[in-house]
């Protein structure tokens, strides 16, 4: 096992809950504008949960409120067979976030920020330095560590801020937009450590514009539209996908009959 696999596999393999995730008609309001509306979702322990829509749909809304960032204006959320609310610090000791703008500390080195993340969750300073080291050198930036996260390129950044995400083992793992940014080597390397993950019991919810890779890597996938589920897999494969008895080639083509995602051609282009 090579030392980046240590790293995301060093705790016990967790006893699974009947679902890591699950929200009971989750919904969030900002005044008269409904972002979720009634989501009710189940995600199976062990498993890489893709959970798509186009821009505005409530995704990172959605994401806000399952990470205890953001209070919903109504229904239940539970994490880990737990209740999870903003107030829920012990639950959130087990959850681990990659958010789509990265919250980096601009001014601090890459070793910094994640000795500072590693505190937070109160891993021990001995074994938070073995693994930050383990992290960096896989990552390929132990040799950055002079540079300050403000001059690191788009890749390096999410590189870090995943890493800042895994640096206390959680259980669940929330990611938005993971791959995007990032080389083909890195993303190669993410993919391996998430499956490795979720076969030792971890959970991962992750949103992507890339069909293809959800198409490839997720177990399974809910598609959301204005603030609501219009499709789940339910088990079913994700290649050519069926919906009401009609197949798709791709999620993609299936994707955009959901979401009405196909527009007229603009004839001077």
């Amino acid at each position: 096992m090579s030392a980046s696999e240590r790293t995301l596999a060093s705790c016990p393999v967790p006893m699974p809950a009947s679902a890591a995730i699950e929200t009971d008609a989750l919904r969030k309001a900002y005044g008269t504008r409904v972002a979720v509306d009634g989501l009710s979702l189940k995600v199976r322990t062990g498993r890489i949960f893709g959970f798509l829509g186009p821009n505005g749909a409530g995704k990172t809304t959605t994401m806000g409120c399952l990470t205890g960032v953001l209070r919903p204006s109504s229904g239940a959320i539970r994490l880990l067979g737990e209740p999870m609310t903003p107030d829920s610090a012990a639950l959130k000791r087990q959850i681990g976030v990659m958010p789509q703008d990265l919250a980096l500390f601009d001014q601090l080195y890459a070793h910094e920020l994640l000795l500072f993340t590693a505190d937070v969750y109160g891993v021990e300073a001995a074994l938070a330095k073995a693994r930050i080291g383990e992290l960096l050198l896989a990552m390929d930036l132990a040799t950055e560590r002079v540079k300050r996260l403000a001059d690191f390129s788009t890749g390096m950044r999410k590189k870090v801020a995943f890493a800042a995400a895994v640096i206390h083992a959680p259980e669940i793992l929330f990611l938005d937009e993971p791959f995007e940014g990032i080389d083909p080597q890195g993303v190669a390397m993410l993919k391996q450590w998430l499956r490795r993950y979720v076969e030792r019991g971890r959970t991962v919810f992750m949103t992507s514009h890339i069909m293809e890779t959800v198409e490839r890597f997720c177990d399974e996938v809910a598609i959301i539209k204005d603030g609501q589920v219009v499709w789940r897999s339910e088990g079913r494969p994700l290649e050519r996908p069926e919906l009401d008895g009609q197949a798709f080639e791709t999620l993609e083509a299936l994707f955009l009959h959901v979401t009405g995602g196909t527009s007229p051609p603009l004839e001077w282009l």
